[in-house]
């Protein structure tokens, strides 16, 4: 609900259970709350600031001490704040300063779409929009900011408009997409890594200055994500304030906290801005990608369950996002590049006695492929490989009641293939300078739209020909000597950004086109997990390191902001590919349960038994799966011995949970599994005994212990139903 006070200047965005408040002082907007829902009385007080004993504040005519210190709610760069900024644009006489003021306000009752971006929707939900109108006259500049509320959610979206309203080009030079305001003491939660070791959590004090994270290299990455938290010091699980941005693109991205010299923290997201630079002509807008802001005043477990909710429900557009998705086998651990027809096809029949319901082609079904040095761009059979073709190949395994699925990576240009020798130009790179490898490979050029067309028209070829359902689109190097013939000299730091463009442009065309394919996005693992690929995709590839122990660490950090039903999660070979471990098979089925399921092994290698087990753990599968797509996630504990999570029902009368033993230690006490979201009064039967909802939450579970290390249980509770 969206409230207006004309003659105070003030705006309230409320929530379910959180208030933002905006308040117009002097002409600038500014952000004096964000947090739990309050009831108001006194407002004028809110955004003066007051600042002594340097200078007076802006009442008395120091207009830049009042800018240092007024909770911008759009900070602009120039006219006295010396803070990070969210806007800055270069005007035809060279310089930047720009100084927005309000100058009105719209309500909408549905939510302005955001051309060529992926963004939230509504969906059997009602909405709010706030816009908020900032201009500079002088520089011609108007700042649409916008703010859209859900009727079931506490998430608020939040984007920007840039128009050129001036007679001349202006050079936009940083458009940040969102900014807030906080008080008081706060940690910073972020989640880095690397290749294999994606999204791993990191607290820490957000001290005086500024702290950041981004990325520059093409994607959303590997090293960080484009997430960032601020939550109180004693925030818990289950207690605390915590505060949160998601972004919802797939590039370039900057995340700053700057903690000021009158102690307001401000948190800032939107594109990087040192690979970013746009000419917006007289007349022309510029749209900033949506970042999600979230609220949470009952700990991180509710913070979580706001985005996994609203990601389910407002980001996520395919059908499958609430429907069993088939259990795959990928041939990629099975055979590398490996195969043939024969060996594909008895994949294929080991899969069906298994009890799957498909079989992906991964990398090396293309070209002349037979590693990683030649091919991408030629996206043809290889006939070597499979000479009969892909429509025969298609219609074999549709004979068998399984859907096929196949491996792409369409960003891609090998110097050893057919489309560069025609096409050389079509790779990314600087004229009169050596083009840089990568995993022996470039990049397309995918601001240009014959690149994107080629790109295209292949792919959906090669999906009607052999009635593809599924495809996995990856990504596997980072973008250097960014440059493009398409743009002037002087615009090409709109590279990486109509970069970006091009690739959901495609995405956007396969899946009008092929409204009932599933898209699993990939970049070389979880490199781009974030929620603009959820726009087109309702899974993504969660990270090549497929370790039970590591993975479990990866999900459980992945799903403080991500919902567990969109991580691409398989069972995979022993020891392990990447790193060499051996873990139990049924540890391995319970980490991937908690996600999509599949299968990353030769399955044609397997014993009777082990065939056996996998029977059993689809079994599960089909048992438990509604409770990852539709329930709500629960983190549990995580320490150096053990990991758990817990699943329940939107009831709240079914319950799953799973622990994994990292490691054994001797003489271990009886371990109380503390639970969360079931119903204090109510009976949960478990193996014919029965515990309460409140003495399971308060007590705990009690749990057998376990032997030896990379071991797991699972625990299915049921409410017991009682007469009358």
């Amino acid at each position: 609900m969206i409230k207006i006070d004309d003659k105070k200047g003030i705006f309230l965005l409320y929530t379910k259970h959180s208030l933002m408040i905006l308040q117009v002082i002097d002409g600038f907007v500014g952000m004096p709350y964000y947090g739990e829902k309050i009831r108001l009385a006194e407002t004028e007080y809110l955004c003066r600031t007051n600042v002594r004993p340097f200078t007076p504040d802006k009442l008395s005519g120091e207009e830049i001490s009042f800018q240092n210190t007024f909770p911008h709610a759009y900070p602009f760069y120039g006219c006295g704040n010396f803070r990070e900024t969210a806007f800055r644009a270069e005007q035809e006489n060279g310089t930047d300063t720009c100084c927005l003021r309000y100058i009105g306000c719209s309500t909408f009752k549905e939510k302005p779409k955001i051309p060529h971006l992926p963004q939230s929707f509504t969906k059997n939900c009602n909405t709010e929009t706030l816009i908020l109108y900032l201009h500079d006259e002088q520089a011609g500049v108007l700042a649409e900011i916008s703010y859209t509320l859900f009727q079931d959610s506490d998430v608020i979206a939040q984007s920007v408009k840039i128009q050129n309203q001036g007679e001349y080009p202006v050079m936009l030079r940083r458009a940040l997409s969102s900014c807030m305001y906080l008080e008081g003491d706060l940690e910073l939660i972020t989640l880095n890594g690397t290749w294999a070791r994606e999204r791993y959590i990191q607290r820490e004090p957000v001290t005086y200055g500024v702290k950041s994270i981004g990325s520059i290299n093409g994607t959303s990455s590997h090293v960080h994500n484009p997430f960032i938290a601020a939550v109180r010091p004693e925030t818990t699980e289950t207690q605390g304030e915590a505060w949160g941005m998601a972004f919802v693109y797939s590039g370039n991205f900057l995340a700053c906290v700057e903690k000021d010299s009158q102690d307001k923290t401000q948190l800032m997201m939107g594109i990087h801005p040192e690979t970013f630079c746009w000419e917006l002509d007289s007349g022309k807008s510029f749209y900033s990608p949506e970042v999600l802001l979230n609220y949470s005043s009952r700990g991180l477990g509710r913070f979580s369950r706001n985005y996994h909710d609203f990601i389910r429900n407002h980001i996520i557009r395919s059908k499958y996002q609430y429907q069993e998705r088939p259990v795959l086998v990928n041939s990629w651990e099975a055979c590398y590049f490996d195969f043939d027809s024969e060996k594909l096809l008895c994949l294929a029949d080991t899969a069906l006695a298994c009890g799957m319901d498909m079989l992906v082609i991964d990398d090396g079904w293309f070209g002349h492929r037979e590693d990683d040095t030649s091919s991408l761009g030629d996206w043809v059979v290889n006939e070597e490989k499979i000479p009969e073709g892909m429509e025969w190949l298609g219609e074999q395994i549709q004979e068998r009641n399984l859907k096929l699925g196949l491996w792409f990576e369409p960003e891609m240009i090998s110097p050893d293939s057919d489309l560069f020798r025609k096409h050389p130009d079509w790779a990314v790179r600087i004229p009169d300078r050596g083009m840089t490898l990568g995993r022996n490979q470039c990049v397309l050029d995918l601001t240009r739209p014959e690149i994107r067309s080629y790109i295209f028209r292949s792919m959906a070829d090669i999906i009607h020909e052999a009635d593809v359902a599924y495809i996995k689109w990856d990504m596997n190097r980072q973008i250097t000597e960014a440059s493009t013939p398409s743009l002037p000299v002087h615009r090409q730091k709109e590279f990486f950004h109509r970069y970006m463009l091009g690739v959901y442009e495609i995405q956007e065309r396969l899946l009008k086109t092929f409204p009932d394919l599933m898209i699993e996005n990939c970049a070389g693992g979880g490199g781009r997990f974030d929620c603009g690929m959820l726009y087109y995709s309702p899974q993504i590839w969660c990270s090549d390191n497929t370790d039970a122990c590591a993975r479990a660490e990866i999900q459980l950090g992945t799903s403080l902001c991500y919902p567990p039903s969109c991580m691409g999660t398989h069972v995979s070979a022993c020891p392990n590919h990447i790193i060499g471990r051996n873990t139990d098979f049924m540890t391995r089925a319970h980490v991937a349960l908690a996600g999509t399921f599949g299968y990353e092994l030769n399955l044609m290698r397997l014993k009777q038994a082990e065939i056996q087990q996998i029977q059993e753990q689809l079994k599960l599968y089909h048992a438990y799966s509604h409770l990852t797509r539709e329930g709500s996630f629960y983190r549990l504990l995580q320490n150096a011995y053990h990991i758990a999570w817990q699943f329940v029902n939107p009831e709240h009368t079914e319950t799953l949970v799973t622990l994994i033993q990292l490691r054994n230690k001797a003489f271990q006490p009886q371990m109380h599994l503390k639970l969360q979201g079931l119903i204090p009064d109510s009976l949960y039967k478990l193996d014919g005994k029965c515990y309460t909802g409140g003495q399971l939450m308060k007590i705990g579970l009690p749990v057998p212990p376990l032997w030896g290390d990379g071991v797991s249980s699972l625990f299915y509770l049921t409410i017991e139903m009682t007469e009358g």
